[in-house]
């Protein structure tokens, strides 16, 4: 029924999208009025042009894997509202074009495009296949963030020596910097066959670790506003459903068709990321952090979809 984090028929899944962009697309305004020390300042914050930057994997990547690799991806990828293949592993729409959609802005271009792409409004770092670890490993988060860091270092000195870069110091210090990655870390670990307390009590805490990492290292380069997302109902996804191989894993199974183990997996790796935010929250004095738990939204839809209008949930997609 749905592609990552995209379009759906229905539109089930594009209305917790668009409503979801909608309450934080208001966060980030409130977080810039906050931010503003005067009436004044506040009133030109309202008009002042929205900035995102997105870190993460192919549910946030519009287009970075197609650039960087030369991939070609053809319908049914794109086969809704686009009508044409755009770079995502969606058959429409992202949440971070919802999103884009709801600060009056443009789509978000990826980084490593270079054609066409338009870097006034931010930049997409997110590639498909990225996960936390190996931090060095292309494109994990780390080296999402240092491509950031270098775009940033590079705008700053264009217009240090007096021309024009897309994004000024302003832009970079009020942008939304968005987080959503881990995914494909947890869904490679019990892959490998780690077991369940090794991936929650060893893997989960250094994926953590990772992300934290990240979100110090914009901090302290100025970043202030946050959206970090949790991960998705892993257990949900076809690609882990195939790998099932005897009729005693049926019993893993719960009444949605999901698989209980890996779903709970999900669970323990945001109640982790919430905590981390939390602490982030107090320690980095004058940030606004915002966890987003996207686990209950897409399981809604799979548990519940009957009440969107769907008589059949269509599990053959690459994920949720």
């Amino acid at each position: 029924y749905l592609s990552q984090a995209g379009d759906v028929s229905g539109g089930m899944a594009a209305a917790s999208a668009r409503a979801l962009a909608a309450a934080v697309s208001a966060l980030l305004a409130a977080a810039v009025l906050l931010a503003s020390p005067s009436p004044v300042a506040a009133e030109e914050g309202c008009t002042r042009r929205p900035v995102v930057f997105a870190f993460g994997d192919s549910n946030t990547d519009t287009g970075g894997t197609a650039a960087a690799l030369g991939s070609y991806l053809p319908l049914p990828e794109g086969r809704t509202h686009f009508r044409r293949s755009t770079g995502r592993l969606c058959d429409g729409r992202l949440v971070i074009d919802y999103l884009c959609e709801s600060l009056n802005m443009s789509y978000l271009s990826p980084y490593m495009e270079a054609l066409g792409s338009d870097f006034g409004n931010g930049a997409n770092f997110a590639i498909a296949g990225s996960g936390t670890m190996p931090r060095d490993r292309p494109f994990a988060l780390h080296v999402q963030v240092q491509q950031f860091v270098h775009f940033k270092q590079r705008s700053l000195q264009l217009i240090s020596h007096g021309e024009k870069a897309p994004v000024d110091a302003e832009g970079f210090r009020n942008a939304l910097y968005l987080i959503d990655i881990g995914q494909n870390d947890l869904s490679a670990a019990f892959s490998s066959g780690l077991t369940y307390d090794h991936v929650v009590h060893h893997r989960i805490p250094a994926m953590l670790s990772e992300i934290q990492d990240a979100i110090v290292t914009l901090f302290y380069d100025g970043a202030k506003n946050f959206w970090v997302h949790g991960t998705g109902p892993l257990g949900c996804l076809p690609q882990k459903l195939a790998e099932l191989r005897n009729d005693d894993d049926g019993g893993d199974l719960d009444d949605s068709g999901c698989l209980r183990t890996l779903n709970n997996a999900s669970h323990e790796f945001n109640d982790q990321l919430s905590s981390v935010c939390h602490k982030l929250t107090s320690q980095l004095k004058g940030s606004t952090i915002v966890y987003t738990d996207v686990l209950s939204i897409k399981y809604d839809l799979v548990a519940n979809h009957s009440g969107y209008g769907e008589s059949v949930v269509e599990q053959s997609i690459h994920g949720l």
